[in-house]
C-alpha cells in the first residue's frame, strides 16, 4: 500500500504544476482559485474522478473592502468536509498561494486593520499548518501549489526565485518540487518537456536536486520508494 503523501508543487505560470496534481490517486477534489483547472480536468484527464470548486475572487478596488472572511469560512467547512467525508483520496489546492492571501486577510480583517502585526501571525499560522495536518490525520493525499515570486535579501534582488506563499509549506511537506518548462533541441525537433525537479524530501535525501521530464504521481512515488 502506498503511503499518502503531502506535496509542494511550486513553478512560474504554465510550468505544468495543475498537470502534475491531476496523475495523483482519483477520487480527486481540487479547490481551484486559478480557474483553469477545469480545462485541463476536460481535456487530459477525461477518465479520472476529478470534482472541481472553482472559487471566483472578487474585483477589489478598494483596501477597505471587506471581502475575504465569508471566502475563507466556507473554504475552510468545505475542507475539512471533504477531508473527513473519506471520498477522496487526493485534494490540490491550486493554488495555495491564494489561500493564504484569503487567510492572511481574513484574519486582518476580524481584527479590522489594514495590516497585521508580527506578533499576530500565529492565528493565520496555526489555520494554514491545520489544512495539512488534517490531511495527515485522515489519510488523504495533499497537494499544494504555489507560484515563484522573486527573492529579496535586505531589499536586493538576488535574482532567484522562492516560494510565494505560506513560508512555513515546505516545513509540513513531505516532498517539495520546483517545476520549470523546457525547450529541449531546435526547429521541428523541438520538444517541450516540463521538468519537476525535487528540492527536498524526507524519504531519500540523495533524491534531492534531481529532475524528472514529464513525471507523474506513479514515477515520483517508485523513486521515493513509499
Amino acid at each position: 500500500m502506498v503511503m499518502p503523501l503531502i506535496i509542494s508543487i511550486s513553478g512560474l505560470p504554465k510550468s505544468g504544476k495543475s498537470h502534475l496534481s491531476m496523475t495523483f490517486p482519483a477520487p480527486l477534489k481540487i479547490f481551484s482559485f486559478d480557474l483553469g483547472a477545469t480545462y485541463i480536468a476536460e481535456n487530459k484527464f477525461a477518465d479520472k474522478e476529478i470534482v472541481i470548486n472553482e472559487i471566483a475572487l472578487p474585483i477589489i478596488e478598494d483596501d477597505d473592502e471587506q471581502w475575504a472572511e465569508p471566502i475563507w469560512n466556507a473554504f475552510r467547512r468545505e475542507y475539512k468536509d471533504d477531508i473527513e467525508s473519506g471520498k477522496y483520496e487526493t485534494i490540490v489546492l491550486d493554488t495555495a498561494t491564494v489561500v493564504w492571501q484569503i487567510c492572511h486577510q481574513a484574519i486582518t480583517e476580524e481584527k479590522n486593520r489594514k495590516k497585521m502585526l508580527e506578533v499576530e501571525y500565529m492565528k493565520p499560522n496555526l489555520k494554514m499548518s491545520s489544512l495539512f495536518a488534517r490531511a495527515r490525520v485522515a489519510g488523504v493525499n495533499l497537494v499544494t501549489i504555489q507560484y515563484l515570486r522573486d527573492k529579496y535579501v535586505k531589499g536586493d534582488n538576488t535574482g532567484e526565485l522562492e516560494l510565494d506563499g505560506w513560508k512555513r509549506t515546505a516545513g509540513n511537506a513531505d516532498v517539495v518540487i520546483e517545476m520549470k518548462r523546457m525547450t529541449l533541441g531546435e526547429g521541428a525537433r523541438a520538444k517541450n518537456l516540463m521538468r519537476a525537479t525535487i528540492v527536498d524530501n524526507r524519504f531519500d535525501r540523495d533524491l534531492n536536486g534531481t529532475f524528472y521530464d514529464d513525471t507523474d504521481y506513479n514515477e515520483l512515488v517508485a523513486l521515493l520508494g513509499v
